[in-house]
């Protein structure tokens, strides 16, 4: 506060935008539907919420970012990334262990004492901290008695956005210059943009490293929202998985109208390929906190800080 007071001050009669979403603003300023719905898919993109559900700074800095920056892309694809992670990792004297799954986080007298890997090998550590979602983190790795009953509850009851359908393709890239990188298709503009399999992202990332795909191909990413309900395993599995993707291979046929004949490797993830390879609760995306419960939250946090 004392460094940074003066400025806090100036955000004041801006209070409401900051801790409101970005359909309150919208209902204030845009008329036009089209831009409207440009802006519904805009935060879509961004939260899995459209507009009425978004926190409006989060889409401020996205847009202000937007308005001076260049698209760039790391040599080597999202994996650089990590391995740049790792490295530094390492240099602290770190480690990080692959396909050590962790079966439980250990308690003793209310605090936590380290976690217990698959194999009944134990890691002690005075510090957990889970990526494991909320709804994972407080049914399978804690006992129900390791938390307060209500804090438990109240965290469980948290929202869940939807999962997605995901398609790998690699295809023969020949004839395809001028291709561009990212694309977004709404397959019907009559129907609303949350809808599953309606907007589709498309992400082809060869065409700004070719090293992320062999001579003469390119790699795609697709995906699409799609519900848990009703998802499992069964002799149905497999044709219930291609028809889902079929929205996605039409989303692609817009700016490749001839992708299915240049395909060469085919891999299509469901949400039980989510949940199961992440181990995140019925595959989803994350937390659905609207704009107004984030604000609420942050209050009751700033209140509990004064205390």
């Amino acid at each position: 506060m004392g460094k940074y007071g003066r400025a806090l001050l100036k955000l004041l009669p801006s209070l409401a935008d900051i801790g409101g979403s970005v359909g309150q603003i919208m209902d204030r300023w845009v008329q036009d539907p089209w831009v409207g719905r440009l802006i519904d898919l805009e935060c879509f993109f961004l939260s899995g919420l459209k507009a009425g559900g978004t926190v409006a700074p989060e889409v401020a800095f996205m847009f202000g970012e937007r308005s001076h920056s260049v698209i760039e892309y790391p040599v080597g694809g999202s994996g650089a990334i990590v391995d740049a992670l790792v490295r530094g990792l390492e240099r602290w004297g770190d480690q990080l262990r692959l396909n050590a799954r962790v079966e439980k986080i250990l308690i003793e007298s209310g605090k936590v004492v380290g976690v217990l890997l698959r194999g009944d090998e134990v890691i002690t550590a005075p510090t957990v901290i889970s990526n494991a979602t909320v709804w994972d983190t407080y049914t399978k790795l804690l006992e129900p008695e390791d938390l307060p009953h209500h804090y438990r509850q109240a965290a469980l009851a948290t929202p869940v956005v939807e999962s997605f359908m995901h398609l790998h393709l690699g295809i023969r890239s020949d004839g395809l210059q001028g291709l561009t990188e990212h694309h977004v298709v709404v397959l019907d503009g009559g129907v609303d943009i949350s809808s599953p399999g309606n907007t589709c992202m498309i992400s082809i990332p060869s065409v700004w490293d070719a090293h992320l795909a062999p001579s003469g191909h390119h790699v795609v990413h697709a995906y699409t929202l799609e519900s848990f309900l009703g998802w499992h395993k069964d002799e149905s599995y497999s044709q219930r998985k291609r028809e889902k993707a079929e929205s996605l291979f039409q989303a692609l046929e817009r700016v490749i109208p001839d992708v299915r004949q240049r395909i060469t490797l085919e891999l299509i993830g469901t949400l039980l390929t989510h949940a199961r390879f992440l181990r995140r609760f019925q595959g989803t995306y994350g937390p659905a906190i609207a704009a107004r419960a984030v604000f609420l939250g942050l209050i009751l946090l700033f209140l509990v800080c004064i205390e």
